[in-house]
């Protein structure tokens, strides 16, 4: 990345485009991010430098532009324009057709579709940090979230601020959605979390696992075998299955996803007070109709306020929404790191990681 002025170091730019819309990049001596400020503010990259590896998941839809479909699909734009990467997903999660409030929020919500304003608050040799805002149209809520690199850290933290900016009370459902892929994921591929308990999503027919939940983490039933398997290993493509669990009874909010060939990882940390689930998006070649065609392998590890069945008057009636106060301000902190070994003990909210 070119900025004036300064080669070594932090580095931050906000002067690049990519097809016309506006990118911000944050860089260190070990990180790479990209944000895509006119589409969700998505973190379209996340490079650790040593290994010239972007963790990220590349989907066959290329990154562009909003266009006009040849029909408007009634779960709304979401698949039309994912490309992968990691998104923010708020506020609603899923797509269901019961309207909120008196409005359809569609699939994951209006916050990965909207553009973001941006504005760099530090440049400085030790550290970064760009802040992006934006307001819902169909919600009354106002978003903020600050990313900051510093100095010989491979860690990307972000604090986050949420304003519930009408006099009543508006329910959520609010998590992030950073989806892996190759070259990164194969099937030496380990998930590390705190979990309990694990609860598995009837979601599609070519599912693996056996829909239910109170499994004792992290084994479940294969519905193929019969058998209980290990869900936290990534298969193989050829295993031909797509699922959505999630990871429930968190001691911490925190992961590791580890490459155990490679010996290197990502993760994330977060405040599991609000961020109470992990949902796992497994595909592994399985997703055979709209929109993948059979044509992807990634998965997908994402903290969330709440859990499906999709949408925010199921998760009302789940009681797993998260009901904001009139004008209530929610802030809070989330991390992403990237680390060497053969998987985590621990990633702390403050970044120390403890391998394996």
């Amino acid at each position: 990345m070119y900025t004036f002025g300064r080669k070594q170091g932090c580095r931050v730019s906000l002067d690049y485009t990519y097809k016309g819309m506006r990118i911000a990049y944050l860089e260190n001596e070990l990180l790479r991010v990209g944000v895509l400020l006119d589409k969700g503010a998505d973190i379209f990259e996340f490079t650790y430098k040593p290994r010239d590896l972007d963790f990220l998941w590349q989907s066959p839809i290329p990154m562009q532009k909003p266009f006009v479909a040849t029909s408007a699909l009634p779960e709304g734009a979401f698949h039309d324009y994912y490309y992968g990467g990691w998104q923010e997903v708020l506020p609603s999660a899923g797509w269901a057709s019961e309207p909120y409030m008196g409005t359809y929020q569609g699939l994951h919500g209006e916050v990965s579709l909207l553009p973001f304003e941006a504005q760099i608050v530090e440049d400085t040799p030790e550290q970064v940090s760009v802040k992006v805002k934006t307001r819902l149209y169909r919600s009354p809520l106002m978003l903020e979230r600050t990313m900051t690199l510093k100095r010989g850290a491979a860690v990307l933290f972000m604090h986050e601020k949420l304003t519930n900016e009408s006099e009543g009370e508006f329910a959520i459902m609010w998590g992030h959605h950073p989806a892996f892929g190759a070259p990164f994921m194969d099937e030496s591929c380990i998930v590390h979390a705190p979990a309990k308990k694990v609860e598995v999503l009837a979601f599609h027919p070519n599912g693996l696992w056996e829909p239910g939940g109170d499994y004792d983490f992290p084994m479940v039933k294969n519905r193929r075998t019969g058998q209980l398997q290990d869900i936290t290993k990534v298969l193989p493509r050829s295993t031909r299955s797509v699922d959505v669990v999630f990871f429930k009874e968190l001691n911490e909010g925190w992961y590791g996803l580890t490459n155990q060939q490679m010996g290197v990882g990502i993760g994330m940390a977060w405040d599991s007070s609000l961020f109470k689930y992990l949902w796992m998006w497994q595909v592994y070649g399985g997703h055979n109709d709209y929109p993948w065609y059979g044509r992807t392998y990634n998965c997908a590890l994402e903290p969330f306020t709440s859990y499906p069945p999709a949408g925010v008057q199921n998760a009302l009636k789940n009681g797993t929404a998260r009901i904001m106060k009139p004008l209530e301000v929610i802030e809070t902190d989330l991390l992403a790191a990237a680390y060497e070994g053969q998987g985590v003990k621990r990633i702390a909210p403050d970044g120390r990681i403890e391998t394996v």
